[in-house]
């Protein structure tokens, strides 16, 4: 795996799940000694910082789906159709066919694996333009939100690598 398909592939799984020493080993395998210094200053508020970005029941100041920032103010929009149809095309299917396929954290995995696939630099950039273009200014909030240092570094440096590769 390339060094950038690799950093898009830690910034999925640590949106995906507050797991402090699965995302502490994928760091040190990144070789990133900020983010597991960040992990490792208050590992038991990861959990709660992540709930409070992104699965806070009274209102999620930044909602990790695509769909919720496409303008539709709705899950399971056109977002989330558009990119069921580009893991079809890779032989992907959702586990569950109720989860908004268009979590920042599936996006960025699913790049991931298309960067490591070698598949066309067309490609990519439709998929970036289509998937990634909203993540720039969804880290804004994470970063202005983010109470643990470990999502405010997550959300500076994935702004950093999608903007670079887009």
């Amino acid at each position: 795996m390339t060094e950038t398909a690799a950093k898009f592939a830690f910034a999925g799984h640590a949106f995906l799940r507050p797991e402090p020493a699965h995302l502490a080993a994928l760091a040190r395998e990144l070789g990133d000694p900020a983010f597991v210094e960040a992990i490792e200053q208050s590992p038991g508020a990861l959990e709660p910082a992540y709930n409070h970005l992104f699965l806070n029941p009274g209102g999620t100041p930044c909602p990790p789906w695509q769909s919720a920032h496409a303008g539709e103010g709705r899950l399971m929009g056109e977002p989330h159709l558009g990119v069921l149809e580009w893991f079809r095309r890779y032989g992907i299917e959702p586990r569950a066919m109720n989860d908004p396929a268009d979590h920042i954290g599936l996006l960025l995995l699913f790049y991931a694996e298309l960067l490591r696939l070698g598949v066309e630099e067309v490609d990519l950039e439709v998929f970036r333009r289509e998937h990634l273009a909203w993540i720039p200014a969804f880290c804004e909030c994470v970063a202005r939100e983010g109470r643990h240092p470990f999502y405010r570094l997550l959300a500076e440096q994935t702004s950093l690598l999608v903007r670079e590769a887009c």
